[in-house]
């Protein structure tokens, strides 16, 4: 290390109490790993879902029927996975027999995540994010070969779409500079 940049590193902390010196080291290596070569962030446009999303990778589409809550629900998911991180943006139409159904087909998805690690039921918070009201999931499970996973969800209603936004993964806590990257990324548009 040169006396300069032990000059500029001195300068950074002088002062600074030492518990705010390891919140910065910890925010600027959270940073860091968020922005890792791994992770190959892009502006992912979804016209047809009324929505704009920042996948770390270039994302995959798809459209299934499901079951839940005996209903038949169609459900687009566009996903992509990178380290064994898994993050999707899911679209139901809330029409026909899924018109004013939110609130069964949020409890019947997020009962899907947590199934999915092995978690128990989860507890929704309530919370606002782009500016509406949304339901908010956070559950930590097990993956099939027992091994930690975690679940972070946030649906919500907006121009008669269901959406859900996930990051789930192996792992006992998620990075929170990729959580953050996430769904700082997210953006929903007009129909």
């Amino acid at each position: 290390m040169s006396v300069l940049s032990r000059e500029r590193l001195f300068m950074m902390f002088a002062g600074v109490p030492l518990n705010r010196i390891f919140l910065r080291l910890v925010l600027s290596l959270s940073l860091l790993s968020a922005c890792s070569p791994a992770f190959n962030w892009r502006v992912v446009p979804n016209p047809d879902g009324g929505y704009t999303a920042t996948f770390p990778d270039k994302p995959a589409l798809v459209t299934r029927t499901l079951d839940l809550a005996n209903l038949k629900v169609p459900l687009t998911l566009q996903a992509a996975q990178v380290n064994g991180l898994y993050f999707a943006v899911g679209t139901v139409p809330l029409d026909g027999d899924l018109k004013d159904r939110q609130t069964v087909l949020v409890d019947a998805l997020s009962l899907a995540l947590a199934n999915n690690i092995q978690a128990s039921k989860p507890a929704l918070a309530t919370t606002t994010w782009l500016g509406m009201p949304v339901f908010e999931m956070d559950s930590r499970g097990k993956t099939a070969k027992g091994g930690a996973a975690f679940v972070k969800a946030r649906f919500f209603e907006h121009h008669g779409h269901l959406f859900e936004v996930i990051v789930m993964g192996e792992a006992e806590q998620p990075d929170p500079g990729v959580v953050a990257q996430w769904f700082n990324g997210f953006a929903v548009g007009g129909r």
